[in-house]
């Protein structure tokens, strides 16, 4: 089973330099798979609502470029959340980028809050049903999830009946969250049989906020096996398959007949 790489960064510059360095290192690790954090590959959302747009596309096909020469460069698989623009507006996506080509999951549940509007700032679609965004890597069943779209049954209803093994949630967690965020993802792990792999973000901006890292990866059993601190750091990490906790709690197939 290869390793999977969680890179815990701030918004990296244009230059793709400290990238490749530390994408060297996850492949000389024996990773095939590397995931980066929420609004890295771009400036935070606060910083955004005040840039020209053509700053903004700027600055996200730069990334996007060497995100592509990069994955063909170390033969990697690539996650990372990625702000496209185009005559209507900013769109939050997901990208998977490798050797294959570019995949593409565009979130679907936005945060509307009055300090925090995603919702208002990016024009996603609305989507009338909830799809979840799912792929294999190597003999594991991985789901992606954006940090708010963590907060919603739905995505877990949706997780437990596919038997997802793997579920990857890229977040940019600031204030005093982190204990929170920490016991929401532990508690969605256990109760849905599924390890999860949350890749926060760190950083400080002149406003104030305050992004505290704090990337960590939870087995199916809802138990922390390892976590990083506040700095800029890589994390990684062999998931195994959930079957052995699916076996053991059955949650799935005792509420099958209620669904």
């Amino acid at each position: 089973m290869s390793s999977i790489v969680a890179l815990q960064f701030p918004t990296l510059a244009l230059s793709e330099s400290r990238l490749d360095y530390y994408l060297k290192i996850a492949k000389d690790n024996g990773a095939n798979l590397v995931v980066l954090g929420e609004y890295v590959l771009n400036s935070f959302f606060t910083e955004l609502i005040t840039m020209p747009k053509s700053m903004i596309k700027e600055q996200s096909e730069s990334k996007k470029e060497s995100l592509i020469r990069l994955a063909n460069k170390y033969d990697l698989e690539i996650i990372a959340p990625f702000v496209s623009v185009d005559a209507k507006g900013c769109r939050k996506f997901c990208l998977k980028v490798s050797s294959k080509g570019v995949k593409n999951y565009e979130q679907q549940i936005l945060m509307p809050y009055a300090h925090w509007n995603e919702d208002k700032f990016f024009q996603n679609k609305k989507n009338e049903h909830i799809k979840l965004f799912t792929f294999s890597y190597e003999n594991l069943k991985c789901a992606l999830l954006f940090g708010f779209e963590a907060h919603f049954d739905i995505f877990w209803q949706m997780i437990m009946k596919k038997k997802i093994d793997l579920v990857i949630i890229p977040t940019a967690s600031t204030f005093e969250s982190n204990q929170r965020w920490l016991e929401l993802l532990k508690t969605r792990a256990f109760l849905n049989s599924t390890n999860i792999l949350r890749v926060n973000r760190i950083g400080k901006l002149k406003d104030g906020w305050n992004f505290y890292g704090d990337t960590f990866f939870i087995n199916a059993f809802g138990e922390v096996q390892d976590r990083l601190t506040d700095k800029e750091e890589m994390l990684i990490v062999e998931p195994q398959k959930a079957d052995e906790a699916r076996k053991v709690w059955e949650f799935e197939k005792i509420i099958r007949n209620f669904l």
